[in-house]
């Protein structure tokens, strides 16, 4: 009854996401990821909270965190546990009365999740769901394949297969609880990737392996979440002596799930399941999952709380971060009000704005640039101006035309290189209107035609109806009053600025 109610709640999900918006980031255990994610670890952390344990995030291992009684990690990369995370987990165990459940990483549950969708889906979408089965199942190949021996640190030994191992046949002490229900059925998955077993201090100095002993960028990523080149480890064995005993064995030799205790440990122990695929948000779509995530919460529950805390360690492909503290009381220096809220958002800017000043005062390296150096009093960028200017609006013949006349007024030249020559107009071309050819007579004196008033002092001709305009009339009644006197010729300036004038 409970395997066709999870094959119904199975079908409404893929109804309602569909295949654009999966998500299948791998070790979350809050959020949208968390929650939603079919790797994520969401429901594991709902199901602690219904049997009563308070939940919190764990980013560091610090002080504040020995007060935690259980602690879920969940790492998204396989690799060796780093020194001063064995040594904090160890003080934190003498404690008593704690209890740390490790999951290790593995390809997570997307293959299973294709493989049954394509099962339920309709005929249109049947193809399309066993092509991205099919991608799933290449991508968990792959990563397997990429996956070497991790170095142990004393606790318990990981070993990955280099093949998919089937279930066919669960035993130890939790394999009655698994088995319970009308058809007795146990793990529903295609099969695990790794195995525990025993730490054997003999056989891993004999054996010499030194897994990801440095980075090695021919082999890819070995999960969902783990970087595509392998980092340096540095695990070696604790020396407080442990005792692995397995909980739930797949063979008279490895285990998927196991327990590690210490006579220095009280009674503190490590849960270790070999593979995140069994407490994964999809995983508890079925019964045999979920009752194996109620016997850890069951056996990491402690007897003398009634309300346990409960913190979830999600570590990335880096080292899980240490904070450890000087032995004796811990003082204050008053700068701890530097990383409080608000004030901690003033300290933030004000590393921002000292780096930025740091760069600012940092030497130059190379030889500084000479800039040249201008003055806005400088009277050449005002004729620099007016000439493009001039240029601009097509002012060329207005400025010779004014450099001539200057030439002819003031230095009496009549050629040369700045000088225009006269023009004249024809006496063929004056005419003046009948109708004012009698105002003209009254107010104005006639002159000759060919003289050089005829041009204007720009060396330009008067325009139409100007005093060069003339009728027949005009012309005759001027050459009947006889010539008119001519223009006397510029004078000049001597040596002494005395004006030498010409003869006439």
């Amino acid at each position: 009854m409970r395997r066709d109610i999870a094959w119904i709640c199975l079908a409404g999900v893929l109804s309602l996401t569909g295949c654009t918006d999966l998500k299948t980031d791998y070790g979350q255990s809050k959020g949208v990821n968390g929650r939603n994610s079919l790797n994520g670890f969401g429901a594991f952390r709902s199901a602690y909270q219904q049997a009563g344990f308070r939940s919190r995030d764990v980013s560091r291992l610090s002080d504040r965190v020995r007060r935690t009684d259980v602690i879920v990690w969940t790492p998204m990369m396989i690799g060796a546990i780093d020194d001063k995370v064995t040594r904090w987990f160890d003080r934190w165990l003498r404690q008593g009365g704690r209890t740390l459940v490790y999951v290790a990483p593995d390809s997570g549950s997307e293959a299973d999740y294709w493989m049954d969708a394509a099962a339920l889906a309709s005929p249109e979408q049947r193809l399309e769901y066993r092509k991205r089965a099919g991608r799933a199942i290449n991508d968990r190949i792959t990563w397997r394949m990429n996956r070497e021996e991790v170095e142990s640190n004393g606790w318990f030994r990981i070993d990955t297969l280099e093949h998919l191992q089937p279930v066919d046949q669960l035993s130890g002490p939790w394999a009655s609880e698994l088995k319970q229900g009308p058809t007795g059925a146990e793990f529903d998955v295609s099969g695990i990737e790794l195995l525990l077993e025993p730490y054997d201090p003999d056989t891993a100095k004999s054996s010499g392996a030194t897994v990801n002993a440095g980075p090695n960028p021919n082999i890819g990523p070995t999960g969902p979440a783990s970087p595509v080149f392998t980092m340096p480890t540095m695990a070696q064995p604790t020396k407080t002596p442990v005792d692995f005993r397995p909980l739930l064995s797949v063979d008279a030799e490895s285990s998927i799930v196991g327990e590690v205790r210490s006579p220095r440990w009280s009674d503190s122990k490590i849960l270790v399941v070999a593979g995140g695929s069994l407490l994964t948000n999809y995983a508890f779509s079925r019964p045999a999952n979920r009752r194996l995530a109620d016997q850890i919460i069951a056996a990491s529950e402690p007897e003398s709380k009634s309300d346990p805390m409960v913190g979830f360690l999600t570590s990335q492909w880096g080292m899980v971060p240490v904070s450890d503290r000087e032995p004796g009381v811990p003082r204050t220096t008053g700068m701890e009000m530097l990383t409080e809220w608000p004030i901690s958002v003033v300290t933030m800017h004000g590393v921002v704005l000292g780096f930025i000043v740091c760069l600012m005062l940092f030497p130059i390296f190379g030889r500084p640039r000479k800039l040249r150096r201008t003055e806005a009093n400088d009277f050449g960028h005002h004729l620099d101006a007016v000439a493009a200017l001039m240029k601009r609006v097509g002012g060329e013949n207005y400025a010779r035309g004014r450099i001539s006349d200057y030439m002819r007024r003031m230095h009496g030249e009549t050629s040369g290189r700045w000088v225009l020559p006269e023009r004249t107009v024809p006496a063929q071309s004056i005419a003046r209107s009948p109708s004012l050819s009698n105002r003209r007579e009254k107010q104005l004196p006639l002159k000759n035609a060919s003289s050089n008033s005829a041009t204007s002092d720009t060396g330009q001709s008067d325009p139409p109806g100007g005093l060069a305009s003339a009728s027949a009339e005009n012309r005759a009644s001027a050459e009947d009053a006889g010539p008119a006197p001519s223009k006397p010729a510029p004078s000049k300036l001597d040596r002494n600025g005395n004006r030498d004038e010409a003869e006439s």
